[in-house]
């Protein structure tokens, strides 16, 4: 991602740029007013197994070939930037390979999250593509692939569309040696409608819809409870395992919602439960796709307030209620970031704190503990975790939902102070014990939840 021109310069009109996305032009807004800590989105993958090495650099190439967002640059006036796609360099080897001379596999995988980690930090600015590929080899049986994306250009869909299709491609180039399809749909193409396809009534709309869900924060805080005894600030950790996962998925089939939106549905049930929330106003990224854009890679993602108005009613009510909620926000996501920043701006001045509670959602498309394939490898996603890296943490509450085939983790970040690690795990309790008791089939009227 190459540097922006300096502020004054005359705005990029070369045909074969594009605008910026509503959420790529939030994000790059934060990161320059540092409300935001820029850190690169991470991949990372402990394969075991025959790994042919050559082959997964090309099925790599052959992505960052094909999906424009890869090879983005920013260019244009700072105060007005755009983006245009580099061509593909002839010749470009993108994964750089390392064999690393270590005493055990503990050490390995302690070497590779370093390696990780540093990378996560690393500002992929100057010249370079926006992305870090490493391909670390223990022994034949053994490697590591690690990668990082600008988050400007890379969001969570794309994090999947990355995994699904590098491993196809790899699998395609094994079995018959043949190149995979060279084209994919256009991030800036994507871009470009996003932009052309809300007019000024939409965005009043969009405004209203913002200001109204902002009010519902500032009138609904997190509810300070007597009594909490302060704890150090923590994380506790949960699993749904297979079984209940695959009950689970069946019911939201049944119930026409998703399984992310029956964890949040849970979760916001569980604050009424446990802490006697009476309103909820939550903060949590939508990704704003088309139907018909799923497959396009680049950056769709961004925050957003959701308010619900009866967080202790029934759990398939509950779960409808956040439904409805997300459906609404998404389509209302469309602001330009000086709007956005004039709305935060007057509500967070001087009033109460309207980002108290967080979600963070993401699936993976393979299974947690990586089965073994048809070409015998074992392929484990999100193998290594990042290493002396500390995050502050605003949120009274933040709740990270990973979402894989054969399971579910749960990771609950608390306030010590506001929240406590027993009220915390109370909290997290509620949410499994929920998925545990997703066992009965649908009922007459089609609501299939608890």
């Amino acid at each position: 991602m190459s540097d922006l021109t300096e502020a004054g310069t005359a705005p990029d009109t070369a045909p074969d740029t594009a605008p910026l996305t509503y959420e790529q032009e939030w994000y790059l807004a934060n990161t320059r007013r540092n409300t935001l800590t820029p850190r690169n989105v991470r991949l990372s993958y402990e394969i075991l197994g025959p790994l042919d090495p050559h082959l997964l650099e090309e099925a790599v190439r052959c992505f960052v070939a094909r999906h424009d967002a890869l090879r983005m640059t920013l260019t244009g006036a700072a105060a007005a930037p755009a983006q245009r796609a580099l061509p593909v360099r002839p010749g470009d080897r993108p994964v750089h390979g390392e064999h690393v001379t270590a005493a055990s596999t503990r050490q390995f995988s302690r070497y590779a999250a370093a390696v990780l980690s540093r990378d996560v930090i690393t500002p992929l600015t100057g010249r370079d593509r926006p992305f870090t590929f490493r391909l670390l080899r223990h022994d034949a049986g053994h490697h590591a692939f690690l990668a990082t994306f600008a988050n400007l250009f890379f969001d969570g869909r794309a994090h999947d569309l990355f995994t699904r299709e590098v491993w196809r491609d790899y699998a395609a180039l094994r079995a018959a040696g043949t190149a995979p399809a060279p084209t994919a749909p256009s991030f800036a193409d994507a871009a470009r409608r996003q932009r052309e396809g809300h007019g000024p009534r939409h965005l009043e709309r969009a405004r209203a819809s913002w200001h109204r869900r902002m009010e519902f924060a500032a009138r609904h805080p997190w509810r300070e409870l007597d009594g909490i005894s302060p704890t150090p600030d923590g994380t506790v950790h949960a699993e749904i395992p297979a079984a209940a996962v695959q009950a689970l998925r069946e019911a939201c089939r049944n119930a026409r919602c998703t399984v992310m939106q029956w964890l949040v549905g849970s979760f916001v049930r569980a604050l009424a439960q446990c802490a006697g929330q009476r309103r909820v106003s939550l903060w949590t990224s939508l990704d704003s796709r088309r139907t018909a854009e799923r497959d396009v890679v680049g950056m769709f993602a961004g925050p957003a307030p959701l308010a619900i108005g009866a967080p202790g009613a029934a759990l398939p009510d509950v779960v409808a209620e956040v439904g409805h909620a997300m459906v609404d926000a998404l389509r209302h996501q469309q602001l330009t970031a000086h709007e956005l920043a004039g709305l935060l701006d007057a509500f967070d001045d001087g009033g109460p704190p309207v980002r108290d509670i967080y979600v963070n959602l993401r699936t993976f498309p393979g299974d947690l503990r990586g089965g073994r394939g048809d070409d015998g490898l074992r392929i484990t996603p999100d193998a290594y975790p990042l290493r002396r890296i500390s995050v502050t943490e605003r949120a009274a509450l933040h709740l990270r939902c990973n979402e894989y085939r054969d399971a579910v983790l749960l990771d609950l970040l608390f306030d010590g102070r506001r929240i406590g690690e027993p009220l915390a795990r109370s909290i997290l309790h509620h949410i499994v014990e929920d998925a545990a008791g997703v066992r009965r089939p649908p009922s007459p009227s089609g609501k299939a939840l608890p």
